[in-house]
């Protein structure tokens, strides 16, 4: 699991300067190829921008996309990835929130950063946290390499 540190200089790396739904369509392919590739239970997918889901996938074996929800919810509010509500999930107000059915207090919800503007958020939910975490960072990394090229 990264430290804080760590997991803040990743939100500031994966940043777009441009995102739309085509990209969000890259991002789900990238995803659901490491799953299988890794052979990693199926996980559901989910990609807000400017408050309108642009992507959700379940893959076959996932039926329900509530904590996608929840993971977005907690981006959105956050303004950080849920792995750093996670890691400070002792400090106020995200003891509280541990209770509040809105919220996921763990990995697997990311910022989507355009032009240095929160504008959305990614998750992924049905592994275990960290390696919803993991996950959702490799894919973003990738997608940004492809596009740099």
């Amino acid at each position: 699991m990264p430290t804080d540190q760590a997991l803040q200089i990743l939100e500031q790396q994966l940043t777009f300067k441009h995102f739309t739904s085509v990209d969000a369509l890259r991002w789900a392919q990238i995803v659901v190829a490491r799953v299988q590739a890794d052979q990693l239970k199926p996980v559901a997918l989910r990609v807000v921008l400017d408050d309108q889901i642009i992507l959700q996938y379940l893959m076959p074996g996932r039926k329900d996309a509530g904590w996608v929800a929840r993971k977005v919810y907690t981006v959105r509010q956050t303004h950080h990835s849920s792995l750093y509500t996670f890691l400070h999930r002792e400090e106020a107000p995200y003891r509280d929130w541990q209770t509040d059915d809105r919220y996921a207090i763990c990995g697997g919800g990311f910022p989507l950063v355009i032009d240095g503007e929160l504008r959305g958020a990614f998750a992924i939910s049905g592994l275990v946290h960290d390696q919803d975490h993991a996950l959702l960072v490799a894919s973003l990394q990738q997608l940004q390499k492809e596009e740099a090229k």
